[in-house]
C-alpha cells in the first residue's frame, strides 16, 4: 500500500519539495517515493501477512464451529425422530364401511387387531332458533338492555346457569353478547330471505346429552323480572280436530273403517265385527273405540295421541313432540274424506336436540358425547359417522419398517458428523477445501465434543427393558475410527422377539417429549438431550465461538496500528530520501558553478 499520503505539515513540505526536485529532473535522479514504499514494504507485508494469516484461520474456526453446531442440529433432530413411542411404526387401518365407521387417525402406538362396531345413535349438539325479526336492530326489550340465562345440562338433570348481560337489545347485539362469551354455545344471525320477518337468531350448543341447555331472560340484575321472550324455548304440539258422532260408530255397516293419515303413513280403525255383523263400538264414550285408535296410531309410528274433543264432537289429534307440520294431516270414514280442522299450529325452535352417540365395541356397549372418541383403541381415533345397524369391521395393522429407516438414516448422519470433526481436527490441508484443517489449533474441543457424542451414545437407557439397554442391542455398534455400523439382521432379531422392549428403551413409551418435560424419557431423549447442552447458549461451541470473533476483532485492531505505524515509517523514508536529493542538488549546484570558473579561466589562458 503507498504510504505518501501522511498529513503532518512537516511530512507534506518534504513530500512537495521531493516532488518538485523530481519534476525538475534534479538530484540524484532516483525515484525516493518507490524506493521509500520499497522500503517500507520489506518491513510491513511479512508482518500484516501474519495478522492476515490469523485473521482467515479464527474465521475458518468460526466457520467450522458453525458447521459443528449445525450437523449436532441435524444429529438432535434424528434422535427427537425416535424419542416418541408414537413415531416407532406406522399403523394403518381398514373398514367394512367407512362411510359409517372407520379410524380418521392412527400413530405408532396403535393396538393391531380387529374390531366390530355398530352404530345405534350419533352424537348431536342441540341447535335452537329465535323468534322472527324484521332487521338486524329490532329492539327486542325497547331499547333496554337485559340478562340472557343459559342453562346448561341434560334434560331433566342437573343444570349450571351462566349470565350474559346483553346491552344492546337487538338479534345482533344477542349474537355478540353470547359469542363474547365462553359457555360452549355459539349464535349465529341467520337472514332467511323471507320477506317482512326474515331474521332468525340459531344457538348452537355442544354435542352430547350433558351439553343441552335452555334460554331464558330477565331484567339486567333482577331475576325476578321476566326480559322479552326470545322464542328459543317456544315449542307447541300441533292439533287437530275431526267430526265423529255416535251414529257413525253404531250404524257402522261391514267394511266400513276409520283412518287418519300423516306423513304417508295411515292408521286403520276396523269399526264393523264381521264376525258378530255388527258395530263395534258404541260411539264416542266408548273406551275401547279409543283404545283402538291410539293403538293403531303407535302401531304405524305417526306421532299422535287421540283424544275425544272436549265439546264431544269428535277426536282431537295431538303431535307426541312439537314440531311445525308443512303438511296438515288427513282422515276418511268409509272411504269418504273428513274435514280435518287445525285446532293449534305446532312449533318447536328446537331444531336439533343435544344427544349421546351410542354404539357397541366387540359387543361392548357405550355411550360418548361425542362421535370421535380416542380411548376405546389406544392411539387410535374412532369416527362415527353413520348409524350402523350392521357390524363394522375395523382392522388395525402395525408397519414397523418406518423405525429401521429412521435408525439408518440416524447411523448415516452420526457418521458425517464424526467425517466432519475427522477433517476439522486434521493437521492436514488442502487447498480445494478450506475448511480442513480448520480446527487443528482447538483439537481440545473436537475431543471434548467426540467424546461427550461417543458417551451418550454407547450409554445405556435412563429406562431400560429386559435385555434390551441400549443401541447396542438393536444392532448399532461403534468401529475403531468412530463411525456407527448397523446391522440389519441383529436389528430384525432385536425387533421381532422384543419389539415392546426396544420401543420402552428408545421412548419410555411416553409421548410428547421435551428438554423440559418431567416424564421418564428413553436413550432417544437422553441423546437428544445431551445434543442440546452440547449448542445450546452456555456450551463450550457457542463459548469458542464468541471467542473467536473476539481474537477477529483483536486481528483487525491490529491491522489499523501497523498501518498507522508504517505510514510514519514511510514518511521518515521520505523525508530522508528529500535530504539527500536537496543535499545532491546543492553539490550539484556547486559542481556547475566550479565547472563555469574552471571553463572561463580556460578560455582566459586561451587568449592570452
Amino acid at each position: 500500500k503507498k504510504m505518501a499520503d501522511a498529513s503532518s505539515p512537516a511530512s507534506n513540505q518534504s513530500t512537495m519539495a521531493s516532488q518538485i526536485l523530481t519534476t525538475l529532473g534534479a538530484g540524484s535522479g532516483i525515484d525516493i517515493h518507490k524506493m521509500a514504499q520499497d522500503l517500507t514494504d520489506v518491513e510491513r507485508m511479512p508482518k500484516e501477512a501474519q495478522i492476515n494469516e490469523s485473521i482467515t484461520e479464527t474465521n475458518a474456526q468460526i466457520s467450522a464451529y458453525g458447521l459443528v453446531t449445525y450437523q449436532l442440529g441435524i444429529l438432535k433432530t434424528a434422535f427427537e425422530g425416535i424419542n416418541d413411542a408414537s413415531e416407532m411404526s406406522t399403523s394403518t387401518s381398514t373398514s367394512t364401511n367407512s362411510t359409517a365407521v372407520n379410524f380418521s387417525s392412527l400413530d405408532g402406538t396403535a393396538q393391531e387387531g380387529s374390531y366390530d362396531v355398530t352404530v345405534s345413535a350419533l352424537a348431536n349438539g342441540q341447535q335452537s332458533k329465535s323468534s322472527e325479526y324484521a332487521s338486524k336492530t329490532t329492539s327486542l326489550n325497547s331499547g333496554t338492555g337485559f340478562d340472557l340465562l343459559l342453562a346448561i345440562g341434560p334434560t331433566g338433570g342437573s343444570t349450571t346457569t351462566k349470565t350474559i348481560s346483553v346491552t344492546t337489545d337487538t338479534p345482533q347485539g344477542v349474537v355478540n353478547a353470547i359469542n363474547a362469551t365462553d359457555h360452549g354455545v355459539t349464535a349465529t344471525l341467520v337472514d332467511t330471505g323471507t320477506a317482512g320477518t326474515n331474521y332468525r337468531i340459531i344457538l348452537s350448543g355442544k354435542s352430547g346429552a350433558n351439553n343441552a341447555f335452555t334460554v331464558s331472560t330477565t331484567a339486567t340484575g333482577d331475576t325476578s323480572t321476566a326480559g322479552p321472550n326470545l322464542g328459543f324455548s317456544s315449542s307447541i304440539a300441533a292439533q287437530y280436530t275431526i267430526a265423529f258422532a255416535n251414529a257413525d260408530a253404531t250404524g257402522a255397516t261391514a267394511n266400513q273403517d276409520l283412518t287418519f293419515s300423516f306423513g304417508g303413513k295411515t292408521a286403520t280403525i276396523d269399526l264393523y265385527n264381521e264376525t258378530s255383523s255388527s258395530a263395534r263400538y258404541t260411539g264416542l264414550s266408548d273406551s275401547n273405540l279409543l283404545t283402538e285408535i291410539n293403538a293403531q296410531l303407535d302401531a304405524q309410528g305417526i306421532g299422535f295421541t287421540a283424544s275425544v274433543s272436549s265439546d264431544n264432537s269428535g277426536f282431537t289429534f295431538t303431535q307426541d313432540a312439537a314440531a311445525a307440520v308443512s303438511s296438515a294431516p288427513t282422515a276418511t270414514l268409509d272411504g269418504s274424506a273428513l274435514t280435518v280442522t287445525q285446532a293449534r299450529a305446532g312449533v318447536n325452535n328446537t331444531m336439533q336436540t343435544a344427544t349421546d352417540s351410542v354404539f357397541t365395541f366387540n359387543g361392548l356397549s357405550i355411550t360418548r358425547s361425542s362421535n370421535t372418541i380416542d380411548d376405546v383403541v389406544t392411539g387410535a381415533v374412532l369416527s362415527l359417522n353413520q348409524v350402523a345397524a350392521t357390524p363394522v369391521r375395523l382392522n388395525i395393522s402395525k408397519d414397523t419398517s418406518t423405525l429401521q429407516t429412521k435408525i439408518e438414516d440416524l447411523v448415516t448422519e452420526y457418521n458425517n458428523f464424526n467425517g466432519l470433526m475427522a477433517e476439522l481436527g486434521s493437521n492436514n490441508t488442502d487447498e480445494d477445501n478450506e475448511m480442513m484443517g480448520a480446527l487443528r489449533r482447538d483439537s481440545a474441543t473436537v475431543r471434548y465434543v467426540q467424546n461427550q457424542l461417543r458417551t451418550a451414545i454407547l450409554a445405556d437407557s435412563s429406562t431400560t427393558s429386559g435385555a434390551i439397554t441400549g443401541l447396542r442391542d438393536i444392532g448399532i455398534e461403534m468401529d475403531k475410527s468412530g463411525n456407527l455400523v448397523f446391522d440389519a439382521d441383529d436389528y430384525k432379531t432385536a425387533i421381532t422377539g422384543n419389539y415392546q422392549q426396544v420401543v420402552t428403551m428408545l421412548t419410555a413409551n411416553t409421548d410428547n417429549h421435551s428438554l423440559y418435560a418431567t416424564d421418564a424419557k428413553g436413550l432417544a431423549q437422553d441423546i437428544a438431550t445431551k445434543l442440546d447442552d452440547l449448542t445450546d447458549s452456555d456450551s463450550v461451541l457457542l463459548t469458542r465461538n464468541t471467542t473467536a470473533e473476539d481474537q477477529v476483532k483483536v486481528y483487525e485492531e491490529d491491522l489499523a496500528a501497523l498501518e498507522k505505524r508504517y505510514e510514519a515509517v514511510y514518511d521518515r523514508y521520505l523525508a530522508q530520501f528529500t535530504a539527500m536529493e536537496t543535499m545532491m542538488e546543492s553539490m550539484n549546484g556547486t559542481k556547475d558553478y566550479l565547472e563555469g570558473q574552471l571553463e572561463s579561466l580556460s578560455k582566459a589562458y586561451d587568449h592570452d
